[in-house]
């Protein structure tokens, strides 16, 4: 034996070393696979159905708030010309006075261009810019939904859906009619379309993080603000994008935005400036500060509560009024900035407890609706109106896409309430397409949009008389005065002929509640001056120069009723006035020249008159008739003959003039000149003086002339 134990002759084994097996990663359950088909089917329902609540705007006519001044009044966009188009890109604040959007102007001097004032083609292209916006808000929420997914938020079902029902609930929210079927708003549903582009190629870079993505961010976030100044928002937009999407927290997250904050910086301080210098800014001391946030939590709640319960939607929304006699508001209003906050912070504290994905998406939602209403919510006074159905038009989309998410938590999550939330979900959107509908008849003319302001927000009325010489009404309080005063406005300027009895029962409500509107009592001195109550006009005329002493139009007015009673001297100062606030008004100079011929006739100062009125229009006859008559009457009876002429060959039946051509003629002693007209203006139904035409001929015999 060899002695060997094979106990002791075993192999040493070495202990077996566990194998690290690689962890799993947790599987993203993307949304399931659609055919192509079922997308388009979704969006072509929605914008079928959003057209058919705009419909009717195709129909409505241009009104008389700032519809003019944007459009029928604008003198730069009914040319295409270089001069023109410069002044929209470069100086686009001088033809508004209001803010810099050349984009909005250049796209309405393009409808100009192919339509001229035709209303239809201009709502035409309102609708569709809204049915384009309707769309990228599909794609933005899909893009949202499917990016969630991957970043953590778990399966989430029926995206194409959820999607749709964003973009359905924008497209026929009943505060969007505001931005849509008013023309002077173009420049809301344009800078949307812009934003919405530039928010969607921010998802795509945060899940791409491709810088080529960013670049095109910045680019339609540019053109977004060259829409609308109310743009510069959109930096911080971004952020609630980073919240949502889990990005992680570093440096390159806040540098990347700094070009942004630069340019939205700049942009607001110059869109304030000429904001303040235009009048759409009041100066901060009109409010008490305790005012103004009490305004910031009385906006931000109502905002969201019509989106919940739109109804009483109004052009315009009156400032709360004080308790009488005081400058204090009723006690409830000082609780409304205290609800905002508790309200905010609960629906956050809800949220967070239901854990992170349900507290980010509500800070998503809270935070984009608050970032895009921010600077609208009155702090800093901005219009004459305390709120306005246009501001919801893009921040309601983060307050939207958080009751869809979280409606689809219910539906999911509670088996008990999926037939509940399906049937809230259809109830909401009848009612949202109904009432969006019915509000287009609002926007349809100018009396219907501010009949409709003054039945929800009217002046109290006691009593009211009226006879044909005589009017009288007694106002207790309240109303909106632009809307009075509109509605006025349109009774007597667009109506053919004017409803005068109509536009005074407006105007004496303002001037009942001791308005200081100077052409609230320039219109009634025009009211009364065609009554022929003259003595009342002048006062009324009066009583707006001291309202405002640079208006032009009310001193010619004022002036021409001088000229009606003989007062020339009168007269005269006020056609003075007139000229000196603008020198280039053909009214002002027609209107002095013709008195200063016929009534004070001072011949020379009104054939300078005359002789600028040709050098700006040279089309009108009557300004060679009337230049020719103060040649005339100065002695330069050849220039007199050859403007009587020109103003026969402009208006072949002005026997006035042709009278006038037979004088000049006689005066030249070319008598058989001057019978041959003198018997045209009589054959034409002129009364010439008796023994004129005989004397005429009688000289012609004797001449041979």
């Amino acid at each position: 034996m060899s002695g060997k134990n094979p106990k002791y002759n075993k192999p040493v084994q070495k202990p077996l070393q566990k194998v690290k097996q690689p962890i799993p990663k947790a599987k993203i359950q993307l949304a399931p696979e659609y055919p192509w088909w079922v997308n388009y089917a979704i969006l072509g329902g929605i914008l079928l159905v959003t057209f058919w609540c705009y419909h009717y705007t195709l129909g409505n006519k241009f009104t008389n708030w700032d519809d003019g001044l944007y459009v029928y009044e604008n003198s730069y966009i009914k040319n295409l010309n270089s001069a023109n188009i410069k002044m929209m890109l470069f100086h686009d604040y001088e033809i508004t006075h209001n803010y810099y959007h050349p984009l909005t102007m250049l796209s309405l001097a393009l409808n100009w261009h192919f339509s001229g004032n035709a209303p239809a083609p201009y709502y035409a292209t309102e609708i569709i810019l809204h049915l384009i916006n309707t769309i990228l808000v599909f794609v933005l929420a899909y893009s949202l939904f499917n990016a969630m997914v991957k970043r953590g938020y778990g399966k989430i079902q029926y995206i194409p859906f959820l999607a749709g029902l964003c973009a359905l609930w924008h497209g026929i929210h009943p505060m969007h009619v505001e931005s849509v079927s008013w023309i002077a708003e173009r420049k809301d549903v344009l800078y949307l379309l812009f934003y919405l582009v530039g928010l969607i190629f921010y998802v795509k870079y945060i899940m791409e993080n491709k810088i080529s993505r960013l670049v095109l961010v910045f680019v339609f976030f540019i053109l977004s603000l060259l829409s609308k100044p109310l743009a510069v928002v959109f930096p911080l937009a971004l952020f609630t994008f980073d919240v949502l999407l889990k990005r992680k927290s570093n440096a390159m997250m806040f540098l990347e935005k700094i070009p942004f904050f630069m340019i939205s910086v700049g942009d607001g301080i110059i869109s304030y400036i000429w904001a303040k210098a235009g009048g759409s800014i009041s100066n901060f001391h009109v409010f008490t500060l305790v005012q103004r946030i009490v305004f910031v939590g009385y906006n931000y709640l109502m905002y969201i509560g019509k989106l919940f319960v739109p109804i009483k939607l109004c052009s315009f929304y009156p400032y709360p009024e004080y308790i009488e006699n005081t400058k204090i508001l009723p006690f409830w209003y000082y609780t409304l900035p205290f609800a905002a906050v508790l309200i905010t912070l609960g629906i956050l504290f809800l949220a967070y407890k239901k854990g992170e994905n349900t507290f980010r998406v509500a800070l998503f939602g809270i935070f984009f609706y608050f970032f895009n209403v921010m600077f609208i919510l009155q702090f800093i006074s901005a219009g004459p109106a305390i709120m306005a159905d246009r501001y919801t038009y893009a921040s309601y989309f983060g307050l939207i896409f958080m009751i869809v998410y979280f409606l689809y938590l219910v539906w999911d999550k509670i088996a008990a309430l999926k037939t509940p939330v399906i049937i809230i979900v259809a109830v909401f959107s009848c009612v949202f397409a109904y009432l969006c509908n019915a509000r287009t008849y609002v926007w349809h003319n100018t009396e219907t949009l501010w009949k409709d302001v003054i039945a929800k927000y009217p002046a109290r009325v006691d009593t009211v008389f009226a006879s044909a010489t005589k009017y009288e009404v007694h106002v207790h309080s309240g109303g909106v005065e632009t809307a009075y005063k509109n509605l006025g406005n349109y009774y007597v300027q667009d109506l053919n002929p004017p409803n005068y009895d109509s536009a005074y029962m407006n105007y004496v409500v303002l001037e009942q509640i001791n308005s200081t509107d100077a052409g609230v009592y320039s219109n009634l001195g025009n009211i009364w001056a065609i009554r022929g109550n003259i003595k009342k006009s002048l006062d009324e005329y009066t009583k707006s120069l001291k309202l405002d002493s640079n208006n032009m139009d009310t001193y010619l007015d004022r002036g021409i009723t001088y000229s009606r009673l003989g007062q020339n001297e009168l007269a005269l100062n006020d056609y003075n006035h007139a000229y000196r606030l603008d020198s280039s008004n053909q009214k002002v100079m027609e209107s002095r020249g013709y008195m200063l011929l016929y009534g004070i006739r001072n011949y020379y100062a009104a054939y300078k008159d005359y002789n600028k009125l040709i050098s700006i229009d040279p089309n009108p006859p009557d300004y060679y008739k009337y230049r020719g008559l103060a040649e005339l009457n100065t002695s330069r009876v050849d220039q007199s003959v050859d403007d009587f002429t020109k103003a026969l060959n402009g208006n072949p039946k002005d026997k006035e003039c042709m009278y006038y051509l037979s004088f000049a003629y006689k005066t030249r002693k070319e008598f058989g000149l001057a019978v041959n007209y003198a018997l045209k203006a009589q054959q034409n139904g002129y009364k010439l003086e008796d023994g004129y035409l005989e004397g005429l001929q009688k000289s012609a015999a004797q001449s041979g002339k």
